[in-house]
């Protein structure tokens, strides 16, 4: 066995067909779903202005946890990130519980982009005037979330080069969007004399309102354990994991901090402050934000939205079935979790299962609850992999 390697040959593995700029585009499209559509008017309403201090700090409480991630990405390129480097560095049970919580906190995540989806896409018929039959909003939206879920396990079982191009395509086509909604938003901002206005109080809940929102869009900062887990279908992911880690975080983190500020600088005319409006909004904040400074920005932003939470979705669901074949094929799942499709090279039986947590986790959960699930287990898993990366440096330098 390679030092570093969790697999020997008898043990099955995966075909490595991503690069460099799918495996960016994997991060990317992952941290830019529900921290940005899903989360912001959240966010907004509990830290106000500061909701951009609050993406700041996150993404600086972020970057060391993301070098540990591309050290030992790069060291143990194999399926399975946080949970393979706790089960090689840590004593049992660690290895076993950092197993669940990654494949739990990728699972409900995943659940979180498919009710965001859902929540678009239902708000973006209803604006062409579309009824739905008189059904609710709500059930429709849960509807429309378990039928992309189905999609996106569809596109996982053709293989990571197919997940990879899909991911591309959206993810492109939301950064696109993102850039034109700064642009407006800015444009919009300056062209108020007194949008400085609507920064002031900059913290209208104090702290415990920034530190609130920091851990609501936290879930916005976690695409390169999405990267770790594609480590072993990533091409000279020696050279390739780290850029990419890195990357992603160049990519997201100042586009975070640019769409919070346009959000609360560029509107106007409200009967009350801009960040309690945005609160209230909840995940249509952005979409709202944008009628008001972009012309048809409502159906832009709705439809950057869908494509924000089905590339977080894609991303997802290829992640969350990664983590559980990994398990399977170290016996701590079934071992039909570590089953591989002879034609497509990709772990079926963990699509499947993890496609069945996603939706149920998306019919029964509500967002709020979903976002902070997600969250906290992120935080113990991301407590254990830097517990890891300093036993690991002692003991295999």
């Amino acid at each position: 066995m390679t030092q570093g390697s969790g697999t020997t040959p008898a043990e099955p593995t995966l075909v490595r067909d991503l690069t460099l700029f799918s495996t960016t585009m994997i991060g990317v499209g992952a941290m830019i779903g529900a921290g940005i559509f899903v989360l912001t008017g959240i966010g907004a309403g509990w830290a106000g202005p500061a909701l951009m201090l609050a993406f700041i700090l996150n993404g600086i409480a972020t970057i060391f946890t993301a070098m540990v991630y591309a050290e030992l990405g790069s060291s143990f390129p194999d399926a399975g990130g946080g949970y393979l480097w706790v089960k090689e560095a840590l004593p049992q049970p660690a290895g076993f519980l950092s197993g669940w919580m990654s494949w739990y906190a990728h699972f409900v995540a995943c659940s979180l982009y498919a009710v965001g989806f859902g929540s678009f896409l239902v708000e973006f018929l209803s604006s062409l005037g579309f009824g739905f039959w008189g059904l609710e909003a709500t059930l429709v939206s849960k509807v429309i979330a378990v039928l992309v879920v189905l999609a996106f396990t569809a596109v996982n079982f053709r293989g990571a080069s197919e997940t990879g191009l899909a991911g591309n395509i959206v993810t492109l086509i939301k950064i696109i969007v993102l850039i034109a909604f700064i642009g407006f938003g800015l444009a919009a901002t300056f062209r108020n004399p007194d949008w400085w206005q609507n920064f002031t109080p900059f913290a209208p809940n104090g702290a415990i309102g920034i530190f609130v929102a920091m851990g609501v869009t936290f879930i916005g900062f976690e695409g390169y354990e999405i990267i770790a887990q594609s480590s072993e279908e990533i091409i000279d992911p020696k050279r390739n994991i780290p850029k990419a880690v890195f990357y992603s975080l160049l990519i997201v983190v100042p586009i975070y901090v640019l769409i919070a500020f346009v959000a609360i600088g560029g509107l106007t005319g409200l009967d009350v402050p801009v960040w309690q409006y945005l609160g209230e909004q909840r995940e249509l904040a952005m979409s709202q934000a944008a009628s008001r400074f972009i012309p048809g920005g409502a159906f832009v932003l709705l439809f950057a939205g869908m494509m924000s939470t089905a590339s977080a979705l894609n991303a997802t669901v290829f992640s969350s079935s990664r983590v559980s074949f990994a398990m399977g094929r170290d016996h701590n799942l079934p071992d039909l979790f570590s089953h591989i499709s002879s034609r497509t090279h990709t772990p079926t039986f963990a699509i499947i299962l993890s496609s069945i947590f996603i939706i149920v986790g998306a019919l029964v959960l509500p967002i709020e609850d979903i976002a902070a699930g997600t969250v906290i287990m992120f935080k113990l898993l991301f407590l254990l992999v830097n517990v890891s990366v300093i036993n690991l440096r002692r003991n295999r330098p």
